[in-house]
């Protein structure tokens, strides 16, 4: 019986180990010589978005991240769920409310309200950072 249920847990373990991992895409390209391919690919994607829904009617249920890092010559490219997102919002608010201190705050001066329900803002370009050679898009598809 104990068996059987360790099992259980185990499988239940292992099968939403893989659900998470199934919805959050992740990729890194080295030594990338063309980044501006990679920035307008996006920019593209973004404005398309944005021209499909101008009245925000569609909910968005992803959120995509670009980075560039000129010094490591990496392109990374993240793209997970909002419904992931918000999970992981709800979690850390929950931590700074009972005490828990991330260091969030301080290090970044970060506010969880502020970031909390993203899909408010609609399918379309967040943020744009260019800060020297490095680069950043945020948006919501």
């Amino acid at each position: 019986m104990v068996r059987t249920r360790n099992k259980a847990h185990m499988v239940a373990i292992v099968g939403l180990a893989l659900s998470f991992a199934a919805c959050l895409t992740v990729r890194v390209d080295r030594d990338v010589r063309r980044v501006d391919a990679y920035f307008d690919r996006a920019a593209k994607e973004i404005s398309s978005l944005e021209n499909a829904d101008s009245a925000h009617r569609r909910r968005p249920h992803r959120l995509c991240v670009l980075v560039y890092d000129a010094d490591e010559g990496t392109v990374v490219r993240v793209s997970l769920p909002l419904w992931l997102v918000n999970l992981g919002l709800d979690l850390g608010m929950r931590a700074d409310a009972d005490g828990h201190d991330f260091d969030a705050r301080k290090r970044y001066d970060f506010e969880w309200k502020a970031v909390k329900d993203l899909d408010r803002y609609g399918r379309g370009l967040l943020v744009s950072v260019e800060e020297g050679e490095d680069r950043v898009l945020v948006w919501l598809k």
